[in-house]
């Protein structure tokens, strides 16, 4: 449950200062290797604009799935233990009223604590809350959905960090993803998770950076479009939320977790077909409008097709297995970032 960190359990640790683990990690110390840009969830760019969607849109599902799990358990244990009261009442009616009244609040609270707590967090919200990268004026622009919609930072000034997240144990599996704190009066007043995590490798989040730090400094022409391409989408259809939980194992496990799977992409469904997508105001819409006549890359309409058809996916392939492996090279150099919680 630690990729799930910062949304359906932990929530982000605000009006702080930037840790020392976090600091350690910053993503523009001197010094780091050098890697070839990855695009790890990014649904649009241009010359003027690069967007991503948030890390946990891929998650979408599991909240539905958790916490309408524990509703239906508790309600359906309430229901099972009433009619086992009614049946054996025998004409008591105070005590069997009472009997189920405690019962249905005994398993009401649980239920709608289950509801609030997972279910309400992925189902009725938004799609996604991108996160826009405007290279003309050096702004970075976050959606929020919250009372400030929008966040508006110089990118300069943001806090790029890999995040490194971890279980219990000394053998724990650690997971990585980009994060940004945007800071005020050097206290932290949000942060976001960008794009897709990697997994258990830090290189390839260093590839993620290095992608959007080429496209901040350098621009679209410095970026290898193609053969890399825009693949994620975040439209919502049957196809796309069966797409991604499948799209997450390979060989055998696919079909051995089929069934589940298949229960995931229905309460993916569920999650993202109540939400509503997410609308940047005009005055970010103008601000980032790329430039007539230049190249764009938009998302397409299924998660993972890709322009150009068969050529243009064997050479996305070639280019990304290349690109993966020399960033994993890195993850040794790296793990000095991450001193154990003693040494910091």
């Amino acid at each position: 449950m630690s990729s799930m960190s910062g949304w359906l359990i932990e929530p982000f640790k605000l009006n702080r200062p930037v840790s020392h683990a976090e600091m350690s990690a910053n993503l523009r110390a001197d010094g780091l290797p050098s890697v070839d840009p990855l695009n790890k969830g990014a649904i649009h760019l241009d010359a003027t604009c690069l967007e991503y969607h948030d890390r946990y849109f891929l998650f979408r599902g599991w909240g539905v799935l958790g916490g309408g799990f524990f509703a239906l358990f508790a309600m359906a244990l309430a229901a099972a233990v009433s009619y086992g009261f009614l049946q054996s009442s025998k004409g008591q009616v105070g005590p069997v009223f009472w009997g189920i009244a405690i019962m249905v609040l005994m398993c009401g609270l649980p239920a709608l604590y289950a509801l609030k707590a997972l279910f309400f967090k992925d189902a009725f919200r938004y799609t996604h809350y991108p996160i826009r990268f405007n290279r003309d004026n050096r702004m970075v622009y976050v959606f929020t959905g919250g009372a400030r919609q929008i966040l508006k930072v110089p990118f300069d000034d943001a806090f790029f960090f890999i995040n490194e997240d971890t279980g219990a144990g000394a053998s724990a599996v650690r997971l990585y993803d980009l994060r940004m704190h945007v800071l005020q009066d050097e206290k932290i007043i949000h942060t976001v998770s960008i794009g897709s995590d990697s997994g258990g490798s830090a290189g390839i989040i260093l590839a993620h950076w290095e992608m959007i730090r080429r496209f901040m400094d350098q621009g679209l022409d410095a970026l290898p479009f193609p053969p890399l391409g825009i693949f994620a989408s975040s439209h919502v259809s049957v196809k796309n939320s069966f797409i991604i939980p499948f799209a997450v194992f390979n060989g055998p496990l696919r079909w051995i977790l089929s069934p589940f799977l298949i229960f995931i992409g229905v309460t993916k469904y569920i999650a993202l077909v109540t939400s509503k997508r997410p609308v940047w105001p005009k005055v970010v819409d103008a601000e980032c409008r790329p430039a007539s006549g230049g190249r764009v890359f938009r998302q397409p309409p299924m998660y993972g097709d890709l322009p150009d058809g068969q050529a243009g996916e064997s050479a996305f392939m070639g280019y990304w297995k290349k690109a993966e492996a020399r960033a994993r090279l890195v993850d040794k150099e790296l793990a000095s970032m991450f001193p154990p919680a003693a040494c910091l």
